[in-house]
């Protein structure tokens, strides 16, 4: 689905991006073998979704090689300072398939530079941040899962363009991906990840003997507390809506043919 149009509507500066949102209609979007049968092999989980990137670019009219990922700690073995950012130049282009060079990092960087060279994250339930600096023509991408969140990963998202290319406030556009929702994301006591009280205070909500997470609502107030005033937020609820792949419905058994959504972005 891309959805740059809208944004173009929405601002008054032109946005030189396209941002899309692969969803179950695109393939699973990982190796991960859970989310395969057990008779299918480690190189043929490796060619579905390579294919499947493929596809994915064909459809958005770019190559389905050229999407850069990061490894973000937490989620793979790696370690880095928080907030660390990669600038993408020609020297991570090494590789056939970006999605295999190796970036560890939260957050990566892209410029105008580089025209349908997209920078995209999976995600199943957790928000992808893509922050715009429509007047220098630098992009950054983070995954906003809760954890991430705590330590103000969207925070250090918009540092890492005041950093790249001397940032105005201003000038940045923020698009906050489709999700999973408030009142969807519900634990049964406080969860442990939450360790900043000013991160959460008025983002988790004890209701009877629930706790109701906001992940969008604690992303906008860091934006908004640095000054961001440019945010379109993805309405799309992915435990909800039926074409979108969604951790919690894979926990809870309501989603038997699990995958990911791949968002992400590209200079047009």
């Amino acid at each position: 689905m891309e959805i740059s149009a809208t944004l173009d509507s929405m601002f008054n500066m032109e946005s030189k991006i396209v941002i899309f949102e692969s969803n179950k209609l695109d393939g699973k979007m990982s190796k991960n073998p859970k989310f395969y049968n057990k008779e299918v092999s480690e190189k043929e989980r490796y060619e579905r979704f390579h294919k499947d990137r493929l596809n994915l670019g064909k459809k958005l009219g770019i190559d389905g090689n050229h999407i850069f990922r990061s490894r973000q700690k937490g989620l793979s073995k790696v370690n880095y300072p928080d907030g660390k950012y990669i600038l993408i130049d020609d020297s991570y282009m090494t590789k056939e398939d970006y999605f295999y060079e190796d970036l560890p990092a939260d957050i990566l960087v892209i410029s105008s530079k580089y025209p349908k060279v997209a920078i995209a994250n999976p995600m199943a339930d957790c928000p992808v941040l893509i922050c715009e600096d429509r007047r220098k023509g630098y992009t950054a991408l983070s995954h906003c899962g809760a954890v991430y969140i705590d330590r103000k990963l969207p925070i250090d998202t918009i540092k890492a363009l005041f950093d790249s290319c001397n940032s105005d406030v201003e000038d940045i556009y923020v698009y906050i991906g489709s999700s999973i929702k408030k009142e969807s994301y519900v634990y049964d006591s406080y969860p442990k990840w939450a360790k900043s009280k000013e991160v959460w205070d008025n983002y988790i909500l004890k209701e009877e003997n629930n706790y109701y997470i906001d992940l969008v609502g604690a992303i906008l107030k860091q934006l908004k507390d640095i000054g961001i005033k440019h945010i379109q937020v993805s309405p799309i609820n992915t435990v909800t809506d039926p074409n979108y792949y969604s951790h919690v419905e894979e926990v809870k058994g309501k989603q038997t043919d699990g995958g990911q959504n791949l968002v992400g972005f590209y200079y047009k």
